[in-house]
């Protein structure tokens, strides 16, 4: 793999919580990015001996069951943009003994690989982060081989009480630290239909979109709270100046749990598949 990594600024920010996040990104015992990576996997029909490029591989949610699913007689690559993040996912396939796996740092916009290397490009919870999603998407159609398969995931609706809480916590936030309103390049993921036809103007066909309901479960809104420092989310609460964050974490408890105790959270994830053409 090239070195040569080009970086928008923005692609840059958001790598960089993330890798504030690494060490306890997906570790802090809530079910949440488990069970989507192993259900991209099963629809994307991952089979043995297969080439898989797992885009943005996190701490590994979608690698290793890719891993699993292409035995030692198959090979997958994973990219992210978070040194951290790589370094360790590196240590977890090591610890769990996965020659045929390795993890680099590259970024998901345009990943430095040669052409016609994968029987399947995986994309889990990435691709609308991205600022440019379409090129990117034509950058993984070039990396497939004729007939290989995309697989993406994206949010199509967050649980009411999750948004209620972010927007709990961002009420907090100084004017001066609030970050600027999205450019819009989320449109495309607005609905089944515009994320069918995102990937059709890419290039792919046989094209299927379908949304998945997962439900995360939080011993209380403590717990609720450390997942959010784990994720990308954790920007929200770093923006907020520390003698505010008491007062924050109150009004969230409220939000979430005012009498105590346990949680439930519905997260829609949008799954979107599509084929390279044979020639």
């Amino acid at each position: 793999m090239s070195n040569r990594i080009s970086v928008s600024r923005a692609s840059h920010d958001t790598a960089a919580v993330f890798d504030r996040s690494a060490a306890t990104y997906d570790r802090v015992g809530v079910e949440f990015f488990g069970p989507m990576g192993r259900e991209l996997v099963r629809r994307a029909g991952v089979r043995p001996g297969q080439q898989v490029l797992d885009v943005g591989c996190g701490r590994g949610a979608v690698l290793m069951p890719a891993a699993q699913a292409v035995g030692p007689d198959g090979d997958v690559v994973g990219i992210d943009l978070a040194p951290t993040m790589v370094d360790l996912t590196r240590a977890d396939v090591a610890t769990a003994g996965l020659p045929n796996v390795r993890v680099e740092v590259a970024d998901a916009e345009d990943p430095p690989l040669p052409e016609a290397t994968f029987d399947t490009v995986l994309a889990g919870l990435v691709v609308f982060m991205l600022p440019a999603p379409l090129p990117a998407l034509r950058a993984y159609h070039r990396l497939l081989r004729p007939g290989g398969r995309l697989g993406v995931t994206t949010f199509a609706a967050y649980d009411p009480r999750f948004s209620e809480a972010l927007g709990t916590l961002a009420r907090h936030v100084p004017p001066e630290r609030r970050q600027p309103p999205a450019t819009g390049r989320e449109d495309d993921f607005a609905t089944r239909e515009s994320t069918g036809d995102l990937l059709r103007r890419a290039g792919y066909h046989q094209v299927t979109v379908e949304d998945v309901p997962f439900e995360s479960r939080f011993r209380d809104s403590d717990h609720f709270v450390a997942w959010v420092w784990s994720h990308g989310s954790r920007a929200i609460l770093e923006s907020i100046p520390p003698e505010r964050l008491p007062a924050a974490l109150a009004d969230v408890a409220d939000v979430l749990s005012p009498g105590g105790g346990s949680l439930r959270l519905t997260t829609t994830i949008r799954f979107a598949l599509g084929t390279r053409a044979d020639s």
